[in-house]
């Protein structure tokens, strides 16, 4: 079984780096701008037995994307599961947030996700299982005061989601997990006590661990999940559920 981990190096994708190697997975773990974290995650991947390599790339841009998929399609003839984790999340106003600004989000939480998918449908294909999850975020169904442009990217990947469910059925299927506040570099900034105020939202009482999101990844690519396509898990202790 192998696997694709866009975002490897760090936090959610890091985690679910390690789940899927766990699991019996060989993977390949993209990064950009965390290239050392990477390698120790496959170094550790590779311990345990597995085949496990880094794909530098800057998804943002069509030749990142490009430099993906060649090296990938150079190392498998096929691949089992493609999560996409990779994405940025820069804090602003809806009125300070500028065209560029809107096109550099889209472009890595959306467009990416959108062109890599597009490119490895042939790998996906020639899976008994081909499997596809897209990481995106609780701001998608709630809103955010200061991430309009993320909240609509990650909610775009919904639609995106859905759709190809529908399309690349039956052989392919397409889901979503949809996070809540987890404990990464995006929540590094807080103060005390903004993450008590966070934890006051959550009826299960914490914060999540990246390691929350990864199973809930791991269990859609697994055999268990083989008739789920088209859903959202959401990884939120309980904040929202629909």
């Amino acid at each position: 079984m192998r696997a694709l981990v866009t975002g490897g190096g760090q936090g959610i994708g890091a985690a679910t780096v390690r789940r899927l190697a766990a699991d019996g997975f060989d993977v390949a773990v993209h990064a950009n701008r965390h290239l050392a974290e990477a390698e120790t995650e496959a170094a550790g991947a590779r311990s345990s037995g597995r085949d496990a390599f880094v794909l530098p790339g800057d998804l943002a841009t069509p030749a990142g994307v490009r430099d993906v998929v060649d090296a990938i399609t150079k190392k498998w003839d096929s691949l089992d599961v493609l999560v996409h984790n990779a994405g940025v999340y820069e804090r602003g106003p809806f009125l300070a947030i500028t065209d560029d600004d809107l096109l550099d989000c889209f472009r890595i939480n959306l467009f990416a996700p959108f062109s890599l998918t597009r490119e490895l449908v042939p790998l996906l294909r020639r899976s008994s299982s081909g499997r596809v999850v897209f990481v995106s975020s609780l701001l998608a169904f709630t809103g955010a005061t200061a991430g309009a442009h993320y909240a609509a990217a990650k909610a775009g990947l919904l639609g995106l989601s859905r759709s190809l469910a529908k399309e690349l059925a039956p052989g392919i299927t397409v889901n979503v997990v949809a996070p809540g506040p987890v404990d990464t570099a995006i929540l590094a900034g807080d103060t005390p006590a903004r993450r008590a105020e966070r934890q006051r939202w959550i009826p299960l009482g914490r914060i999540g661990e990246p390691s929350d999101v990864a199973n809930a990844i791991a269990f859609l690519a697994s055999p268990g999940a083989a008739f789920l396509t088209g859903t959202t898990v959401h990884v939120n202790g309980g904040q929202r559920s629909d």
